[in-house]
């Protein structure tokens, strides 16, 4: 653990452009440069758009979330609390503080109502709590994914898969840690290769995935069926409690257009994350036609062509 903390203060102090010629992302490598406008207009769509959608949906939390009573807010030392809740530390289903190194610069969250609420201690874990929270077998999730749907507003990526690692579990199915590892291109499919790390908490059901290029969590709020064969999940979805962006990890790009597609999209419509408006703006499938394997020979031709142009 100490070794850990000595290497990330190291790499701080290191030029993060530097890094990133050699194949390391720093917190912006891959993210999409979107103006505030864009952000407040965009997203304000998308949650009204949210409220629409459970309407017609007879199963859903929020009518009954909505009639019990909001905590109340408390000042502790002149900061704002929600007293009672848990799931608030920074990096424990908050936002991280401010100076984590190798995270997105000036830490802005993509989604512009995570930004706001993200001082106020608690707010964030009361919010999250009316997404949909599938119990996850962590073992299930171990491996690979390709990324079979992005937000193409908030990032630039071509080709990138994530891979979960194990890391701790306890005696408790429902409480484990886990990290990750992401890898994708930048500019085009023929890119330099990046690779970009990260973590995940499980929670009392609850599982929180944190990504490099953004400081605030993302949460598991689909899963598919577990493979026979493999003991893992086909698919997952990742989203935050602000509905903004979406990511769809698949394990094979064929079986999830072949059965798992439609099921897929019409569970995320009824759960008030897709409809008409927003399924044109905020998500696209990923391409993977032009994708080819990395060797060697692509690796320093890509450094080369970034130190020499």
């Amino acid at each position: 653990m100490r070794l850990r903390v000595v290497f990330l203060s190291l790499l701080s102090l290191v030029d993060a452009q530097l890094l990133e010629v050699f194949g390391l992302a720093n917190g912006n490598t891959g993210t999409a440069q979107r103006q505030p406008f864009q952000d407040i207009a965009s997203q304000s769509v998308g949650l009204l758009n949210y409220l629409a959608s459970v309407q017609k949906n007879p199963d859903n939390k929020l009518a009954k979330r909505l009639k019990q009573p909001i905590p109340q807010v408390a000042f502790v030392d002149g900061l704002p609390v929600l007293p009672g809740l848990v799931g608030s530390l920074p990096g424990a289903g908050a936002c991280l503080p401010r100076n984590t190194p190798l995270v997105r610069e000036r830490l802005r969250s993509s989604s512009f109502f995570q930004n706001i609420v993200r001082n106020i201690p608690g707010a964030q874990d009361y919010l999250s709590s009316f997404l949909p929270q599938p119990i996850v077998n962590v073992n299930a999730l171990y491996g690979k994914y390709l990324w079979a749907i992005d937000t193409p507003s908030v990032h630039e990526k071509f080709c990138p898969t994530t891979e979960f690692l194990p890391a701790t579990q306890t005696k408790s199915s429902s409480k484990a840690s886990f990290s990750l590892v992401d890898k994708f291109r930048t500019q085009d499919e023929n890119g330099g290769d990046k690779t970009a790390f990260g973590y995940g908490l499980m929670n009392n059901n609850v599982t929180y995935v944190y990504f490099q290029d953004d400081p605030c969590p993302f949460q598991v709020v689909m899963i598919g069926p577990i493979d026979k064969t493999s003991g893992q999940y086909e698919y997952v979805m990742l989203s935050n409690w602000a509905r903004f962006p979406i990511i769809g990890l698949v394990r094979d790009l064929r079986v999830f257009y072949d059965k798992y597609k439609d099921k897929m999209e019409a569970d995320l419509e009824k759960e008030g994350f897709l409809n008409g408006v927003s399924t044109q703006n905020t998500i696209h499938y990923t391409d993977w036609s032009k994708c080819r394997r990395s060797t060697p020979v692509s690796y320093f031709r890509n450094v080369l062509s970034e130190l020499f142009g």
